[in-house]
Parts: structure tokens; sequence; C-alpha cells
């Protein structure tokens, strides 16, 4: 009886494989494989359009309204502020006075993140708050709220239109478009 050939058997073939330069090869077609795949998902998927951006921040400005409201269906009113604005949210970016700032947050008419520390917890006690901010646009970024006498206000920036149901209430010629659904006090 005899053994199987070990091996390093001189009588055993050599192992089956690629030469360094075929295998450079298979990798190389690889890589550009995979890059013409991740090119060609871009293009068909391609990045969010300018619709898709201001319905999603008027869906925003909807989940902020449906906030607002169950806090007036549990307590009988809104919260109780002073009339003015408000940032609705947080992570807004850092702007004039070296503040995190919504609405014009580098010019002269902005709201402070701090400053409306008071409504989010109000408004915390009704269940979780939206999330998020807005897209910046032309320096305005939102959501917002505009509190006045006889309504409140939820505002925010958009591109190109604003999407149903906010209306808009102020453009410029550069495109920025300020939306705004209220609610009646």
């Amino acid at each position: 009886m005899s053994l199987p050939d070990s091996p390093d058997s001189p009588d055993s073939p050599a192992p089956a494989g690629l030469s360094r330069g075929a295998r450079l090869v298979l990798v190389l077609g690889g890589l550009v494989t995979a890059g013409a795949l991740v090119f060609l998902g871009a293009t068909l998927l391609g990045p969010p359009s300018i619709e898709d951006d201001d319905a999603a921040a008027t869906a925003q400005l909807q989940a902020w309204k449906t906030t607002f409201e169950t806090y007036r269906e549990r307590n009988g009113a809104f919260p109780e502020l002073p009339d003015g604005g408000y940032c609705l949210g947080t992570g807004y970016p850092v702007g004039t006075g070296g503040t995190a700032n919504c609405r014009d947050y580098q010019g002269e008419s902005f709201y402070t993140e701090e400053a409306s520390v008071p409504l989010r917890e109000a408004l915390g006690t009704v269940g979780d708050l939206p999330t998020g901010i807005g897209q910046v646009v032309n320096g305005t970024v939102g959501p917002w709220v505009l509190y006045q006498p006889d309504r409140i206000d939820l505002l925010t920036a958009e591109q190109d239109f604003c999407a149903e149901p906010a209306t808009d209430v102020w453009s410029d010629d550069a495109g920025r478009h300020v939306c705004v659904i209220s609610l009646d006090r």
C-alpha cells in the first residue's frame, strides 16, 4: 500500500493559481465595475430635487403644527410666550452673535435656539418633538415660529415654491421663499 504524495513531493503538480498580473487585472476590473455601478446609481437616483427638499420642509412644518395642536387639545391653549419669534428644534448653524440661530441666522433678523428653550420644553410635554432643521436657502434657515396677537405662524425657507398646505408669504429674486402655516389663537 502506498501513501499519497505529500505536497512537497516532486511528483505532485504545482498548486493552481493566477499570476500576479492576472490578479491585478481582476482587482482593477472589479474596481472599475464598482465605480460604474456607483456612478450609475448616483445618476439614476441623484440627489434630492429642489421640489423634494421643499416638500420635506413643508412636511416638517406640518409636524410642528400637529405638535402645537396636540398641546392646545391637552392644555386648552397654545404655550404662553411673549409675541415674537422662536426657533423650532435644535441644530441651527452658528451665526450672528456667535449663537445658534434660525431665520436669517447670519443677518440682523434672527432668533436664537437658546431663547427658544421654554417653547421646546412646553411642547415637549405632549410627546417627542419633530427633529432636524430645514435647508439653508440664501442665508435663511427654518423652521421657526412667529407669535402674533391673533395667530401663530409656523415658517420655513424653501427654494422653489411653497408646497401645499404652506403658502408663500415672502420671496426674493434669488429663489428664496418664506412659507407659512398659520394657527389661529
